[in-house]
């Protein structure tokens, strides 16, 4: 029997309207002096890449000034923009763009989001509840049993660990989220196509299997110096908090993605000198005093976050409306024009996972159960269960459970200590 082909990929992923949107992605990007944060408000206000290309004139109502585009008019993007459009051809992943539903709403907020993602493995991750876990490369075995610990508490539960393959914690977080349902994201640098840097070559294996892969770079591009602050702010901006689980001097990079963090408005939490038994070294003992918040273990982070978690659950899927295809004009009025190619037949997109609310942080859990909640607790409350178990059980009661609800319920109910997690992984409810 002959093997099935290959799903299509990349470029040839997209049907003709997403690749004329990804070929003025690429125009916002390429043109010279324009600026990612001078991209994303044309985003924001035209809706699209598209339809932001296609009304230059009125770029002034978004505030960008009319100087700006005429790096559009004059066609010089093109020559730097057909590198990245033949890299996509070849990409064996997914193009994300600023109109696909799958673009992370969270990281859409930012001031500077990305017009486009490149990824490879689960998707819907992207709109899964994500917490951080970065520090030194060079950090002490006390900071990196610690990161490791909480990345595995935090997938246990369902959360999202995101980093960013590096040496160090980013390496031991990655390694400890794969063991839980939650998986991790890994953010590159450079391009999203290869391991970076290269003795992480098995572990970006892994990682793009069972988690997702993701850079806003084209494929094939070798980060420099200045290229990790930039990807940065994708990690704090995909997380609803961020661990530095040490940084080694004021200088260190993690002190950059913990300052952004706290301009997106993301929680920083940082070991508490109980959990770390070991002297803090200067960039820790700055974020401290800048405010970081110490935490002990995984579930006081949780507890941080509950709020957001819980409206994740219960607000349901927050699906948004998907751009119109424009209008058609006028060939004498069509000033874009995308490389020809045939277009085969667009392929399904996943739905947005819920977006978390922006309510603020709170710690009494003193709320009434949801019905979700009442539900597990119910279950659970005759005989200790696995989450398989109950995931079976539950959609006895009622089809709309997936592993994911399951896993966010359990959380919840853990955190109020409602129930606990015992040694062959099965939950019991707590008497």
């Amino acid at each position: 029997m002959d093997e099935a082909a290959p799903l299509p990929s990349g470029l040839s992923a997209l049907n003709e309207d997403e690749r004329r949107e990804y070929w003025a992605a690429l125009a916002l990007r390429h043109i010279r002096g324009l600026g990612v944060r001078a991209a994303c408000t044309l985003l924001k206000h035209f809706g699209s890449a598209y339809e932001a290309v296609m009304n230059v004139p009125r770029w002034p109502e978004a505030g960008v000034p009319a100087q700006k585009a005429e790096g559009y008019l004059s066609n010089a993007w093109r020559t730097a923009a057909r590198p990245e459009w033949e890299s996509a051809r070849r990409l064996k992943g997914s193009v994300i763009l600023w109109t696909d539903s799958r673009y992370p709403e969270l990281l859409r907020e930012l001031p500077d989001a990305p017009a486009l993602l490149y990824a490879a493995g689960d998707v819907s991750l992207l709109n899964s509840p994500c917490v951080a876990v970065i520090g030194s490369r060079g950090a002490s075995s006390a900071a990196l049993d610690f990161a490791s610990s909480i990345a595995e508490a935090l997938s246990r539960a369902g959360i999202t660990v995101v980093s960013g393959l590096a040496f160090g914690v980013d390496g031991y977080a990655h390694r400890a989220a794969l063991s839980g349902p939650g998986r991790t994201i890994a953010v590159m640098a450079g391009g999203m196509d290869f391991a970076q840097p290269a003795r992480h070559d098995s572990l970006y294996r892994s990682v793009k299997e069972k988690g997702l892969v993701i850079s806003e770079t084209a494929p094939g591009t070798i980060p420099g110096p200045g290229s990790f602050p930039i990807r940065n702010r994708i990690m704090s901006g995909l997380s609803l908090g961020v661990l530095v689980a040490e940084a080694g001097s004021v200088r260190s990079g993690s002190l950059i993605t913990a300052r952004l963090a706290a301009e997106q408005g993301r929680n920083v939490y940082v070991p508490s000198p109980d959990a770390l038994r070991a002297p803090y070294r200067e960039g820790t003992k700055k974020l401290l005093l800048d405010g970081a918040r110490p935490v002990f273990q995984a579930g006081d982070i949780l507890a941080d976050l509950f709020p957001h978690l819980k409206s994740t659950l219960q607000n349901g899927p927050k699906r948004r409306l998907e751009a119109q295809p424009p209008a058609p004009r006028e060939s004498s009025e069509n000033i874009y024009e995308a490389p020809q190619e045939t277009v085969p037949a667009a392929q399904p997109k996943t739905a947005p996972a819920p977006r978390p609310a922006g309510t603020p942080p709170a710690r009494s859990f003193a709320s009434p159960l949801t019905e979700e909640e009442e539900t597990i607790l119910d279950l659970l409350r005759h005989e200790p269960l696995s989450p398989d178990e109950l995931l079976y059980a539950a959609q006895e009661r009622s089809g709309t459970w997936t592993s994911a609800s399951v896993s966010a319920v359990l959380m919840i109910l853990e955190v109020k200590k409602l129930v606990r997690r015992l040694s062959d992984a099965r939950y019991e409810a707590v008497a």
